[in-house]
């Protein structure tokens, strides 16, 4: 896989990857730190027009690094995690587009959840795309690919406790959250499949103002996790 993007590349170095190579645009300037990061890494100088055709896109920033496959986890080693220190999961239930993907990873790493489980199937794979939108925080974070209902089983029979966020759900802040949780989140539009509906524990939804009754998939999730580090447990 080649990503691209500064940030990207960055984290990725912070994370202790090693890329094969790191492709530089000819003239980019990079700041000190990102500089210091490639020195000792294969770097080789390319053209603009040659580093657009390797990464697929203009918006790179100058910087792509080849970093060879996308190292998945075990969702046992993510499950073992959440309940011994007792913090979050983030589940992903076929979310297709990459931008929410990406910044659904980029939340979950900031908010400190151990973890996100994507499907493989119906659902946006880990991409370069999903990388970039990130901002390299899915360097950062445990991502493993397992099927959704059947992590929600294993998840409450090794203890913990299952939260869908879906608009027919109770309004998420006048529920007593337990923990350890995982917090599945649906598409937009469709929402949560009729099969994680049935396997949660529990169904919430992110209370409205507006006239508009509908929140972004990412944007949603991101209100839920919040809350949940805010509040999940101690209510």
């Amino acid at each position: 896989m080649i990503v691209y993007g500064r940030r990207v590349v960055q984290e990725y170095l912070r994370s202790g990857g090693k890329p094969k190579v790191v492709y530089l645009q000819k003239g980019s300037k990079l700041n000190d730190g990102l500089y210091e990061l490639i020195t000792g890494y294969k770097v080789m100088l390319v053209s603009s027009r040659d580093l657009n055709r390797l990464t697929g896109v203009r918006d790179h920033q100058g910087i792509a690094a080849d970093i060879g496959e996308f190292h998945l986890k075990d969702r046992k080693e993510i499950i073992n995690t959440s309940l011994k220190v007792n913090k979050p999961v983030l589940v992903v239930d076929r979310v297709q587009d990459v931008r929410n993907l990406g910044a659904l990873i980029r939340s979950a790493e900031a908010f400190g959840f151990v973890g996100v489980v994507i499907p493989p199937r119906r659902a946006a794979p880990i991409t370069p795309a999903v990388v970039k939108t990130s901002a390299g925080a899915i360097f950062h974070i445990p991502v493993s690919v397992y099927n959704t209902a059947k992590f929600i089983s294993e998840y409450r029979k090794a203890g913990g406790y299952t939260v869908g966020l879906d608009m027919s759900g109770k309004d998420i802040t006048q529920v007593n959250l337990p923990s350890p949780l995982a917090l599945v989140v649906g598409s937009e539009g469709r929402g949560l499949s009729d099969l994680v509906r049935r396997r949660v524990n529990y169904l919430v939804s992110i209370p409205m103002f507006g006239r508009v009754q509908s929140l972004n998939a990412s944007v949603a999730g991101g209100i839920g996790m919040f809350w949940i580090r805010l509040f999940g447990g101690r209510m």
